[in-house]
């Protein structure tokens, strides 16, 4: 069975070893050597939980969670000191759950435990197929098929209609397009880019059937969404 894998960022007056302990017992730990170090990780390994326990100033944590968020959708767990007033800043940076001094080992390992759950249940539910109407999205394989005919999909076309189709009916907005499948904040003209992708898997999806592109739905002015079908 694969474990679980924790990236701990921390300095000297973090983590204790009692934590860690704890911590080890449920998934694999990996101690980063900075703020280079675990962003540089986070960029190739996969991680279901990543830790953070710093001695410094709120603002700096918040920089960190930022600059996190901008590379993986990852849960992040922040222990912060018994003074610090900034767990609502944290959680806006964000975080899933900022403790604050004193909380114990215990606590610690059950708040990890609970967010790798969500986090693994949720990526389960990610490898499911799909199907909507005539279009079939296997995730594992990281496939596209129209009637059982394969649509060439780049990474960023499969990402959008996975989003998509994971909740028929529903309208994402540009916003949430973007950060969800270009994987990080929004900024530039990001509803000209989207529409150009669109436009591109709309092309792809004309030539398998001239039907097939009518399941993408726009939503002027906010965003997309795919047609819903009713099980006959």
């Amino acid at each position: 069975m694969k474990k679980n894998r924790i990236i701990v960022l921390t300095d000297e007056s973090g983590l204790s070893w009692d934590s860690l302990g704890l911590l080890e017992q449920q998934a694999e730990i990996y101690l980063a050597k900075g703020i280079q170090d675990t962003l540089s990780h986070l960029t190739i390994f996969s991680y279901h939980l990543i830790l953070i326990v710093l001695n410094k100033e709120t603002e700096v944590i918040c920089q960190v969670v930022e600059s996190i968020r901008k590379i993986v959708m990852t849960p992040i767990l922040v222990l912060l000191s018994e003074n610090s007033k900034g767990r609502s800043r944290v959680i806006h940076a964000g975080a899933d759950v900022a403790l604050t001094q004193p909380y114990t080992a215990e606590e610690i390992s059950l708040q990890a435990y609970a967010l790798i759950r969500r986090y693994t249940e949720s990526e389960r539910r990610e490898e499911m197929p799909i199907m909507v109407g005539k279009l079939e999205i296997l995730p594992l394989q990281r496939t596209v098929e129209w009637d059982n005919k394969i649509i060439p999909v780049v990474k960023r076309e499969f990402d959008f209609l996975h989003l998509l189709a994971s909740t028929p009916g529903r309208v994402y907005t540009y916003s949430q397009i973007y950060q969800l499948v270009w994987q990080e904040y929004p900024h530039g003209d990001i509803t000209n880019i989207i529409y150009c992708m669109v436009h591109r898997l709309k092309q792809k999806l004309k030539k398998v059937d001239v039907s097939a592109e009518h399941i993408i739905i726009s939503v002027k002015e906010v965003g997309y969404c795919l047609r819903g079908y009713k099980e006959s």
